[in-house]
């Protein structure tokens, strides 16, 4: 970013002045060098912060394992196979308010037949037929919709088995640059990451700019 960047600033409906406030006294940024945090993540974690869209700890603590100065979270991070992104990495991290993404994905409710819901249904049908509970069949498939999804997922992968959202960042002479929160994307929406990537590039670490262009 430069100074020809103030409509980023009004996009996110801060001023300069609140982002510096958040870069000096946001505690989930002790012991992080902010040089290689960009403006632009700097930004989104303070819109974050102030219109309160979730924790920017979420975030902040992500960033504070990477550095080897937080309480070890143990996030997923992984880097990125395939081109256009091929060269960056991904951090996850989760939030609370994602709760409900991660239950509309464990049970497949975004396809018109879910075998792995309608199996829930069946099986939560006869458990109350054979063994009524308190609170009814209906909330007997709630709690299992809910509980049930979050327990069978981290079961597998931990907490990396919850659906969540990208810290973006850059690797360089072994140090990390973090650029940018992302959700997941795919097909046209990776070249359009890549490609606001690119700027952040140009505008604050050109260096990276080459290292990420020997990815072929």
């Amino acid at each position: 970013m430069n100074n020809s960047s103030e409509d980023v600033y009004e996009g996110f409906d801060l001023s300069k002045d609140e982002v510096e406030h958040f870069k000096n006294n946001h505690p989930g940024l002790c012991n992080v060098d902010l040089s290689r945090v960009s403006q632009f993540l700097l930004i989104q974690l303070a819109a974050i912060q102030k219109h309160r869209i979730y924790n920017s700890f979420a975030i902040t603590e992500v960033i504070q394992e990477l550095e080897g100065v937080g309480r070890g979270c143990q996030q997923r991070i992984e880097s990125f196979k395939y081109l256009p992104l091929k060269g960056l990495w991904k951090a996850h991290f989760h939030h609370a308010s994602f709760i409900v993404k991660n239950i509309y994905n464990h049970w497949g409710l975004g396809f018109e037949n879910s075998p792995k819901f309608n199996s829930l249904f069946e099986r939560v049908t006869f458990e109350e037929e054979r063994s009524p509970s308190n609170l009814g069949w209906p909330g007997r498939l709630a709690h299992e919709m809910v509980i049930g999804a979050y327990k069978e997922r981290t079961d597998r992968k931990g907490l990396a088995g919850l659906t969540g959202e990208w810290i973006i960042f850059a690797k360089y002479r072994h140090q990390n640059y973090y650029l940018c929160i992302s959700r997941h994307t795919s097909g046209q929406e990776d070249h359009e990451l890549f490609d606001f990537v690119k700027l952040l590039f140009e505008h604050e670490y050109p260096f990276l700019l080459e290292e990420v262009s020997r990815r072929d």
